[in-house]
Parts: structure tokens; C-alpha cells; sequence
């Protein structure tokens, strides 16, 4: 009996120790990383697009804020300067993949489609926490609307996502035009509020606050996350987000 517990309380320690270990790995990705991994495809369509898309490219932001989940006391600050790499995928289709880290990344499907504005239909959450990955990604029926051109302040948009069991319940907000002070100058944009509400694997809900050009692309982003999420070995996490990105020019 003594040598059985001993051995659970070394199974035990061993698992310990590697969770701890595991907590501190964020690997920042920088705009040659961003390039090199997620600057796929021809530069642009052939012709031009007919909707709003911005230049494909690996775009810069300032950057404030951290994640942290309730386990082992992890908490990953965000690191100054982060990027947004930004593609054309064939069609009317685009994607926004946003690299915070190696073992974050996220990416926003749209069409492009109508002369002035674009559906979102579809985004994807990659976390890598104690070395175990997990993701979700969802497809949107009905999709939202990006910029919601041609509506006055104060409209709203539900859409909805699935992934299995899962559901991503959204509304999208116009609050209204905005300029935004960045490092090139002033750019006017559209300022959208976007509110998603978890169930199934991941439970809770955000608030992202968007400005965005005409053509689509943030030039600035405020958001706050709070979520319990089942995630694979390392069970049932409390996870939380808070972070500003600001649009500071293109690599």
C-alpha cells in the first residue's frame, strides 16, 4: 500500500510539475513568422474584388492586454506589438488570421460578395494551453454583416454559429462613424460592437468593440472575454481576455 501511494504521489508530481512547466510557453509571432505561415494565395484577384477587402498583407498593431486561465495561476501578457495577416482565398472569400502567439490563433472567414459590405461565415479559436491544443470552429447561418453598410447608428444583426453542440449566439451593433487617431494619421471608420454569447464546449460570453475601414480591415479593436471552457487532459478552465489592438501600419 505504501509503495502504491507512493508511486500515485510521484504520477501525481510529475503531472504537477509538467503543468507548471507548460504554463509559461507563448511564443509571440512576428511579421516575417506571420508571413512565412499564414500569407498564402495569389496576392490579390485577378481584376480586382467587387466588395470591401482589404490589401493582402500582414498588418501591425500596438497591442495591451493579456490572457490568463485559473490554473496553475497562468497568465500570458500580450506582447507590444502583434499582427494581422490578411488573404485572399479564392472567389468572393477572404480571411483574417490573427497570431497573437504560436498557441493562439484566430481566424475570420468572409465573403466579399455585395459591392459594399461582407458576410462573416465563419471563425475559428486555436488555444494551446500545458502543451494540449484545442480548437473550435464555427459556420454561420445566418452570417453577419461586417460593416452594416447602408444602416443607421443604433441597428443590430443577430447571426448565428455552430460547431456541433456548440453555439455562438452574436449580435452585431453599428454604434455609429468614428475616426481613429493611428500612427500613419486619422482614418475614419465604422465603429460595430459585436456581443457573442458560448454554449456546449465552451460557456460565457465577449464584447469586441470593432472600428473598421471602408474596405473591412480593423484599424482598431477593444475586447474583454470571459469563459469556462472543457478543454482536453487539464478539464474544466476559467479563461479570461482583455486586450487593445491599434492599427500601427503594414509590414
Amino acid at each position: 500500500m505504501r509503495r502504491a501511494a507512493l508511486a500515485l504521489a510521484l504520477v501525481v508530481a510529475a503531472a504537477d510539475g509538467f503543468l507548471l512547466w507548460g504554463r509559461t510557453l507563448a511564443t509571440p509571432v512576428g511579421p516575417e513568422a506571420a508571413a512565412a505561415g499564414y500569407l498564402t494565395g495569389p496576392p490579390a484577384p485577378p481584376g480586382g474584388w467587387s466588395g470591401p477587402g482589404p490589401a493582402p498583407g500582414v498588418y501591425r498593431y500596438r497591442t495591451t492586454g493579456y490572457e490568463r486561465i485559473d490554473r496553475f495561476g497562468v497568465e500570458r501578457s500580450y506582447p507590444p506589438e502583434t499582427v494581422r495577416v490578411i488573404t485572399w482565398r479564392g472567389g468572393c472569400r477572404w480571411r483574417e488570421t490573427v497570431p497573437i502567439f504560436t498557441q493562439h490563433v484566430e481566424t475570420y472567414d468572409f465573403c466579399a460578395a455585395a459591392a459594399d459590405d461582407a458576410d462573416d461565415f465563419a471563425y475559428s479559436t486555436a488555444l494551446t494551453y500545458f502543451l494540449v491544443p484545442g480548437t473550435q470552429r464555427f459556420a454561420c447561418a445566418p452570417t453577419g454583416r461586417r460593416l452594416l453598410t447602408g444602416h443607421p447608428p443604433g441597428t443590430a444583426r443577430p447571426w448565428r454559429c455552430v460547431q456541433g453542440t456548440s453555439v455562438s449566439a452574436n449580435t452585431t451593433l453599428l454604434v455609429g462613424p468614428e475616426t481613429v487617431q493611428t500612427d500613419t494619421g486619422p482614418v475614419l471608420t465604422r465603429h460595430l460592437r459585436l456581443l457573442t454569447t458560448l454554449s456546449g464546449q465552451s460557456t460565457g460570453g465577449a464584447v469586441r468593440d470593432l472600428w473598421l475601414a471602408p474596405d473591412g480591415l480593423v484599424v482598431k479593436e477593444e475586447r474583454e472575454v470571459s469563459l469556462r471552457v472543457r478543454a482536453p487532459f487539464v478539464g474544466v478552465l476559467t479563461y479570461e481576455e482583455r486586450a487593445t489592438f491599434l492599427l500601427a501600419g503594414r509590414s
